[in-house]
């Protein structure tokens, strides 16, 4: 699976830090031979939030433990690393982060 691998999971969780709710959508979601224009695009490949809310660096750093790679006594590290440099650059710097319309309840906001 694309997220059991370490490289994978990671891209996609720094390329979610700050992305708003209008830039991040799930295209797997498009149904074929179906003519889309953006706001129909958005509609489906959204739909219940396609994505999940940034995750802490201590959070990420556990749920990497599950994931594999292709060398991973030294890319587990390094991932971690960029991960967590990522995320403090990019939070750090946002004045505005904007996730209205991703689905997310309670619980997500809590993390």
């Amino acid at each position: 699976k694309f997220f059991d691998r370490g490289w994978c999971f990671t891209e996609s969780c720094m390329a979610s830090l700050t992305k708003d709710d209008k830039r991040s959508l799930d295209l797997g979601r498009m149904q074929d031979d179906t003519g889309y224009d953006y706001q129909a695009l958005k509609a489906v490949c959204a739909q219940g939030g396609c994505r999940r809310p940034p995750l802490l660096p201590s959070q990420f750093a556990a749920e990497l433990e599950s994931k594999t790679f292709a060398n991973g006594t030294d890319d587990m590290p390094l991932v971690t690393r960029l991960y967590e440099g990522a995320f403090m650059e990019q939070i750090g710097k946002a004045t505005m982060l904007c996730y209205s319309s991703l689905g997310w309840g309670d619980a997500e906001a809590a993390q």
